[in-house]
């Protein structure tokens, strides 16, 4: 009788392990970096494909704490956008338009029927862009510290000069590491504020044409565009302020208060930003 029960009982699920690993594609600006990250099982029956998109001066590193937690049932994909860490760069103008398509065609290589996505700042735009132009492929949309500039503040000095210009003495190195502190926090460690100053530093190159892309983007009228859910994180960084216009932008979208973080979302108390996304993807 005991073994007839043990027969008739179901077997325990087994934990799933997240195997996450770096590699490169081919795009029209070079190659592309990403890290993967997906559960033992392959993630493809399990829910849809997400698609990370840092802030501009970092790269895909900024999901290192999203990876193993929502890869255990799904795959994702975390990009260094390009000429940011290790990815190339186009030649001349960085056009926000083409970064979208180049994430895109990437989608397309992997057939891709749909997938989410999560940009911040910078890869929030990203987004935007991607949602925006192809409605039938983006499902959710995850989107944190949005720039949505009125006319004013985008021709504003404050925004123009953000940019950090090499001074003889160093200074500018200063001057960085306080910009950097103020938007990332209090709770941000001096460890992980020189790494993000190491990536700054590391995509100087494209900071003004990247700032200039940023404040010529129609946030509004994109947004006007998308169909898709969305899930607006809102941290107290330099865009606390763009949330709420973001979703008047956006109405179908939710507002969630991030209080106790900057604009590294995953830098101070990471589970309740991962506890949110998670929700929000998974329902």
């Amino acid at each position: 009788m005991l073994q007839a029960r043990s027969r008739r009982r179901m077997p325990m699920a087994m934990p799933s392990t997240v195997h996450i690993r770096r590699s490169y594609a081919e795009s029209r600006f070079g190659q592309l970096h990403m890290t993967t990250a997906y559960p033992s099982g392959g993630g493809f029956d399990e829910r849809a494909p997400l698609l990370c998109l840092h802030p501009a001066g970092s790269a895909s590193s900024y999901f290192s704490a999203l990876l193993p937690e929502l890869g255990r049932d799904r795959s994702i994909y975390a990009f260094d956008l390009p000429g940011f860490g290790h990815s190339d760069g186009p030649a001349g103008e960085w056009p926000l338009a083409d970064i979208a398509t180049v994430i895109g065609e990437f989608a397309d290589t992997l057939r891709l029927r749909s997938f989410d996505v999560f940009g911040v700042q910078l890869g929030a735009l990203t987004a935007i862009e991607l949602a925006a132009t192809r409605p039938e492929q983006v499902g959710r949309v995850v989107l944190a510290s949005v720039p949505h500039f009125t006319a004013q503040e985008a021709k504003s000095q404050e925004w123009a000069n953000l940019p950090i210009i090499p001074m003889a003495d160093g200074s500018h190195l200063l001057k960085e590491w306080q910009r950097l502190q103020s938007s990332r926090g209090p709770m941000t460690t001096p460890d992980q504020l020189t790494h993000e100053l190491a990536e700054v530093l590391h995509t100087r190159q494209y900071s003004a044409l990247v700032q200039q892309a940023m404040l010529s983007f129609p946030t509004a009228q994109r947004l006007a565009l998308m169909r898709q859910k969305g899930l607006i994180l809102r941290p107290r960084d330099e865009f606390y302020e763009h949330g709420v216009r973001a979703k008047n932008s956006f109405p179908q979208s939710l507002l969630e208060e991030l209080p106790e973080s900057g604009s590294n979302i995953f830098s101070n108390n990471p589970q309740r930003a991962l506890q949110l996304v998670r929700q929000f993807l998974d329902t």
